[in-house]
């Protein structure tokens, strides 16, 4: 009686591990780079800032200043660029004063209001924002990422 063998051959075998390795040197790249991971976390990470601004503002009852510079964003009562001493807002844990989100080696910060730069913007006591236009916010780094503040509601996205 013949022996039905099962498996596969060495020829299948070392297709399949090449296939594997070129695929494998064309996808690593995409889950291996640094930037990819350092953008996208500092795009999250601007977003829960500029959320806290807006809902430190509608608790306090007055306006809180948001202010962007290539280093990065800060919290002040005032609109002054940079924040005075005197008028910083703390972190939520209260321990940073001024509350500041730093960028990232490699990353790129820049906000316009209906095309035009803009250096700061706040938020009033109803959480809306002070300009009449959408405000954009552009993170640059393995690609752009607009992070947008709505100017009716103030709703960041």
């Amino acid at each position: 009686m013949p022996s039905l063998a099962k498996g596969f051959t060495l020829v299948e075998l070392i297709g399949v591990i090449a296939i594997a390795g070129i695929l494998a040197a064309m996808a690593a790249p995409r889950f291996f780079s640094a930037s990819t991971f350092e953008s996208r976390g500092y795009f999250d990470a601007a977003s829960g800032f500029l959320r806290y601004a807006q809902k430190l503002a509608i608790a306090r009852h007055q306006a809180v200043t948001v202010q962007i510079d290539s280093d990065g964003l800060g919290l002040c009562s005032t609109a002054g660029n940079p924040c005075a001493d005197a008028n910083p807002w703390p972190a939520p844990s209260g321990e940073e004063s001024p509350y500041r989100l730093d960028v990232p080696n490699g990353i790129s910060l820049g906000a316009n209001s209906n095309g035009s730069a803009i250096s700061s913007f706040s938020f009033d006591a109803r959480g809306r924002p002070s300009t009449s236009q959408h405000i954009t916010l552009t993170i640059t780094g393995d690609s752009a990422r607009a992070l947008t503040v709505e100017a009716e509601t103030g709703y960041v996205h």
